[in-house]
């Protein structure tokens, strides 16, 4: 332990562009589902709209660990199929969210080490961080098969922390959801809501519209 700094991120919806990176991804996988009842049944119970093509404010795939929206539909289809697509599809199509490249090498500068904490899996989390380019970004990367269990717990939260050697000093947590704030609440950390998702607003320290807004926010701490 040290009294460092980190700032520890979720990663879909913060650090990247969910709808853009997910949605069509999503709907490729589901393209490859050829008993329409089975498709439409499994659809229902993930929280994704085939006609639209995107994943639903209320589908588990938003906030929940990759492996409970996988076991919601894997009794209806080719679940390793499924995945497999969905993962190489988000890969060639990750969008970062607005500013956040610009965001996280200011914080750097500004002395803060990088995390992830994400309920997707820590391989996809790295995947991802690889395709943009990322990776000389962060000190650490946790996923909910990472060993620390998932959010809202904190122990991946604490784990990231720890890595980043900022347990006795400043740790920030970055999100969202509510899962993410409450998971930082729980780990000691404060808590930054990025979005519109209100619940998560209301339960933060700060509320910020754009990763740029973090940076004058976390000099002041």
């Amino acid at each position: 332990m040290s009294n460092g700094r980190a700032v520890i991120f979720d990663k879909d919806g913060t650090l990247l562009d969910f709808d853009a990176t997910w949605n069509e991804a999503i709907g490729s996988a589901f393209d490859l589902v050829e008993d329409q009842d089975a498709k439409e049944r499994a659809a229902e119970l993930f929280g994704y709209d085939l006609a639209g093509r995107c994943v639903l404010p209320h589908s588990a795939f938003v906030s929940e660990t990759s492996e409970t929206t996988d076991n919601l539909v894997a009794d209806l289809i080719d679940i390793d199929t499924f995945k497999r697509t969905i993962n190489e599809a988000s890969q060639r199509n990750v969008v970062a969210n607005k500013g956040a490249t610009a965001a996280m090498v200011a914080l750097i500068d500004q002395g803060w080490k990088l995390a992830v904490a994400t309920n997707d899996s820590e391989s996809c989390a790295v995947d991802h961080i690889e395709a943009l380019g990322w990776s000389h970004l962060f000190t650490s990367v946790k996923g909910f098969d990472s060993g620390h269990g998932s959010k809202p717990g904190p122990g991946m939260v604490l784990a990231a922390a720890e890595e980043c050697g900022a347990l006795e000093g400043v740790y920030v947590m970055v999100g969202d959801s509510v899962h993410d704030v409450l998971a930082g609440r729980a780990a000691g950390a404060v808590t930054v809501a990025i979005g519109h998702q209100s619940a998560a607003l209301h339960l933060a320290d700060m509320q910020i519209e754009e990763l740029g807004e973090l940076v004058e926010f976390v000099d002041d701490l």
